[in-house]
């Protein structure tokens, strides 16, 4: 009796204890569990003991728009003189600076909202307000898409 009293308690003490976990198929078809689904494909939250309902990822289908320098750069196969592309050169590895400090800063959001015990956000007046679980679920998802669009993106 005291066994199963033990094992009835750590069991509800682990649903409180749980993580994130995705569900997803793999390529072959067969039912994939982990904490990072892999991207381009369909992942969906699972539900666990204290948690909310579930609710789906799917990585971005749509190629982002070309950016004005990117755009300028697509011409119709004409070769670009030595000067400009040096710049062009110069454009594009300021360009890969940014999106990787800006990857950088979504990975170390996310980071924060899964390790987080107690998130908050400023208030009104400065004070902390505490999220709720919901509102964590959100900035949770909104994070793990802008590491998707940031990081994963090749343009």
């Amino acid at each position: 009796m005291k066994r199963f009293l033990l094992f009835a308690a750590l069991l509800a003490w682990s649903g409180l204890a749980s993580a994130v976990v995705y569900k997803w198929l793999d390529g072959q078809g067969k039912l994939q569990y982990g904490d990072r689904p892999p991207d381009g494909v369909h992942a969906e939250i699972v539900e666990l003991l204290g948690t909310h309902a579930a609710s789906t990822r799917t990585a971005p289908s749509a190629p982002a728009a070309p950016t004005p320098v990117q755009a300028a750069y697509k011409g119709a196969g004409l070769k670009a003189a030595n000067g400009e592309a040096e710049e062009k050169k110069a454009v594009e590895q300021d360009v890969a600076q940014t999106r990787d400090k800006q990857c950088t800063e979504a990975q170390d959001r996310y980071k924060k909202l899964i390790e987080g015990r107690r998130l908050y956000k400023p208030g009104p007046n400065g004070e902390r307000q505490f999220m709720t679980s919901e509102e964590i679920d959100t900035e949770r998802l909104n994070a793990k898409r802008d590491i998707d669009t940031i990081c994963n993106s090749t343009t």
